[in-house]
């Protein structure tokens, strides 16, 4: 995946926040990724990842049984764990910008 295919775009996302698996949107930009939830959620807000913090991609199986799990790993030791769309696209494209700094 080239910059310019997913700079601009979002993805339809969960981000999960303690036991609440919150859903929203995963939009990339130049420098980064944002997770911006619907208003619906009991937990709201944003959580913004740089690439340049990106550590570790694990790919994962939700709930034991679906392929589209991906647990972000950064610098500072966080853990940030998606449900998200185009799970291969995404990581492919995370990858090309580790390898781009």
């Amino acid at each position: 995946m080239t910059m310019q295919e997913f700079v601009g775009k979002r993805v339809a996302a969960n981000y999960w926040r303690g036991r609440e698996s919150v859903g929203g949107k995963l939009g990339f930009d130049k420098t980064g990724m944002t997770f911006d939830s619907h208003a619906l959620n009991f937990q709201t807000g944003s959580q913004r990842i740089d690439y340049r913090d990106i550590v570790a991609l694990e790919p994962h199986r939700t709930l034991g049984i679906v392929n589209n799990g991906l647990t972000v790993r950064t610098a500072d030791g966080a853990e940030h764990r998606f449900v998200i769309n185009r799970r291969r696209q995404v990581i492919d494209f995370l990858n090309a910008q580790k390898v781009i700094r």
